[in-house]
């Protein structure tokens, strides 16, 4: 058995390495006589946007060109943030380390520029490929500061129009460089406020949503449900100019309010769906395309009134899960959707990968190159997830184990969960409850 088991793993490997030759051998080419040139990367990190609200997860949301990237791609279906809340999440994914390892918790990035800027403990991924001959930049979202503090050549803190701008500007001087680049793209969208243009809303203006079957009105006053301090019942998206025509104080909020903001949200993910677009006719344009590879996820899911929620925080499927694909024109196999499950800490070890770049010692993801070459391929036996510190409660929170069949929940109170994610996806049977 033992001599089998390391048959098989020389064979992984083997397979993983022939996909990254094979990605980074030009077209045509013969890789025994031709240089191979090191791929450009191109990250869009959304925001707040919840596994569902992807045309290729739910035929009702308009998203042509994501949905077209996935198809000749790779979609990993089962993937999961280290963190679902913005700023520790964006930390998570940039270092391969957990919030309460790179220590940016909840909003605060404090600890992540003392332990990350200050005293470098754990290279970025743009320090590594920065070091590693890249131009890097990232424009958008920072949530962190300064992105040139924490390993970017290159990198402003914008508006979406302004980045996918700069991003066209990005690439044009990349398309006269010898250097390969990776350009970190973090849109606000669709985090609040909502405020898409009519075009957009009327692509669902006759659309009939339905409310998925976990909606309620108000969450269940248990500990699961807070996103708040520990022992509090407290729920984010509270009326304000914040949110879309002025949602309610919280819960309740009714099915056709819901619904209403719901058409909000996915008008403003079809919107963003469209400047990407033209940010992948620019980069075809400049011929870039066929050696660069997109990845796309989000930093956190989204309530749209599941379990009677608005936000995220907590460690339910529409908070933690994300969409997520990667696309490159040489993947061997294509349109294919992988079912493993996978984690946002597993973005940094892949990409070095994919450069042929050395990993640091200190990562806690794993690279997904594997399963390029094979989809069904046994990653993992669980993903994990926590969200702690909210409110400055240091250390209190709530966790997940995720593994194929079910997902365990340790709550902020300590309180306990247990869903078969495989028959109640939706998570309404709480098994550890049962008598």
């Amino acid at each position: 058995m033992r001599n089998q088991s390391l048959t098989r793993r020389n064979f992984l490997q083997a397979a993983g390495f022939s996909i990254v030759t094979s990605i980074l051998t030009p077209a045509g080419a013969n890789s025994s006589k031709s240089p191979r040139p090191k791929p450009n990367f191109l990250i869009i990190l959304t925001d707040d946007q919840t596994y569902r609200a992807i045309g290729y997860n739910h035929s009702q949301v308009e998203t042509p060109i994501l949905d077209s990237l996935a198809a000749e791609g790779i979609i990993f279906e089962n993937a999961y943030v280290a963190t679902p809340i913005c700023v520790a999440s964006r930390a998570s994914i940039l270092t391969s380390l957990f919030p309460q390892q790179h220590e940016a918790v909840a909003l605060n990035a404090d600890a992540f520029k003392k332990n990350v800027v200050t005293e470098r403990k754990y290279p970025t991924l743009a320090h590594v490929l920065s070091a590693a001959g890249y131009r890097t930049g990232l424009l958008g979202k920072s949530h962190l500061g300064d992105p040139r503090q924490y390993g970017f050549q290159e990198g402003q803190h914008t508006n979406d129009e302004q980045a996918f701008r700069l991003a066209e500007n990005f690439l044009e001087d990349a398309s006269h460089a010898e250097k390969p680049f990776l350009l970190w793209l973090a849109p606000h969208k669709p985090h609040i406020p909502l405020r898409p243009d009519q075009k957009w809303l009327d692509l669902y203006k006759n659309v009939k949503l339905q409310v998925d079957p976990n909606f309620r009105e108000s969450p269940p006053k248990q500990s699961f449900f807070n996103q708040g301090l520990p022992g509090e019942n407290f729920y984010r998206d509270s009326k304000g100019k914040n949110n879309y025509k002025q949602l309610p104080a919280g819960p309740p909020r009714t099915a056709e309010i819901m619904t209403e903001f719901t058409k909000a949200y996915y008008a403003v993910i079809s919107c963003l769906d469209h400047q990407i677009g033209q940010l992948i006719s620019r980069l075809k344009a400049l011929d870039l395309y066929h050696n660069t590879v997109i990845i796309f996820l989000s930093d956190n899911g989204y309530f749209l009134g599941n379990h009677g929620l608005g936000n995220k925080i907590t460690m339910h499927e529409e908070s933690v899960r994300v969409p997520m694909f990667i696309h490159a024109p040489r993947l061997p196999k294509k349109g294919i959707r992988c079912r493993e499950l996978i984690s946002s800490l597993d973005i940094y070890p892949t990409l070095l990968d994919l450069a042929g770049v050395s990993k640091p010692s200190h990562l806690v993801g794993k690279s997904l190159t594997p399963l390029f070459a094979d989809p069904t391929l046994s990653f993992r036996n669980y993903v994990a997830s926590e969200c702690v510190g909210v409110g400055g409660a240091k250390g209190q929170g709530h966790r997940m184990i995720r593994t194929r069949q079910w997902k365990y929940i340790l709550s902020d109170m300590n309180d306990e969960a247990l869903f078969n994610e495989l028959e109640d996806p939706y998570e309404s049977r709480n098994w550890a409850a049962r008598q």
